[in-house]
């Protein structure tokens, strides 16, 4: 295993009105799930300087393979379905 991830995946949430703290928590779940999955080095739930309003769920992998594998377990898109709306996701790779 290498001591770095090589894949690093930002996903933003812009909730609803009143829902901020409620996607958080949704969120911190996930991330608490996530960290015991195979080929994940961490994962962690924060917030913007430049968007106050977004929650950010940070993601490090150690491929896209292991990435992939998690997001496609049903106890993580059951729980990314009871969000109300879509996030923005960015995936970054070494070079």
């Amino acid at each position: 295993m290498n001591d770095h991830a090589s894949v690093v995946r930002i996903e933003r949430h812009e909730p609803s009105a009143g829902r901020r703290d409620e996607v958080a928590g949704v969120l911190k779940t996930a991330a608490e799930t996530m960290r015991d999955a195979s080929g994940c080095f961490g994962a962690q739930v924060t917030t913007s300087d430049r968007q106050p309003t977004q929650v950010v769920l940070i993601e490090r992998w150690e491929s896209e393979d292991a990435m992939r594998s998690f997001h496609e377990r049903p106890e993580f898109t059951s729980l990314e379905r009871t969000l109300d709306n879509k996030p923005s996701v960015e995936i970054f790779t070494t070079a």
